[in-house]
């Protein structure tokens, strides 16, 4: 059995020529899906705003507020340029019944958390971050507490909480 070499080189060079064009091919639908049907190279930030109380002196309390940036994509997230903005604003006693305006409610205090941090924060893929801020406050009195997180492009992510400050 004779076997022609030139035709044997032939064969496998047609066959590695469409093994590539289908593998690309591969790769042209996975990456479609990865990046446009899944969007798993968009940011994903999930943000949750807790609060403790604890007893400071006989008229006053410490107000714990727990402010909890957690990535939960797959991609690093760095925040744009207004960082994560908490306020707290009084509720005074004896409001109307109804929707209560929050910005129209007196700022108590106002921080950005991120300003601290001088080399830059970033947020990791998969990671829970707890920002805490402490603040010293009358008892008996409520305080509704915003957070706003800049992630850039004109893209905030944001929570509100009430507290009782008993």
């Amino acid at each position: 059995m004779r076997v022609d070499l030139q035709k044997t080189r032939d064969w496998a060079d047609l066959v590695l020529k469409v093994m590539s064009i289908l593998a690309i091919i591969a790769a042209g639908f996975w990456a479609y899906y990865q990046f446009r049907l899944t969007d798993t190279d968009a940011s994903n930030i999930e943000l949750t705003v807790s609060t403790e109380i604890v007893k400071y002196s006989e008229d006053y309390r410490l107000l714990l507020i727990h402010v909890k940036p957690n990535n939960i994509g797959k991609v690093l997230v760095i925040p744009g340029r207004d960082g994560l903005v908490m306020t707290v604003r009084k509720l005074p006693v004896g409001l109307k019944l109804g929707a209560i305006d929050l910005d129209k409610l007196p700022e108590v205090y106002k921080v950005n958390i991120l300003k601290k941090y001088t080399d830059g924060y970033e947020l990791e893929p998969g990671v829970k971050y707890d920002e805490v801020e402490a603040l010293i406050l009358p008892k008996n009195t409520s305080y509704a507490i915003n957070v706003v997180m800049d992630l850039g492009d004109n893209t905030e992510v944001d929570q509100n909480n009430i507290a009782r400050v008993e």
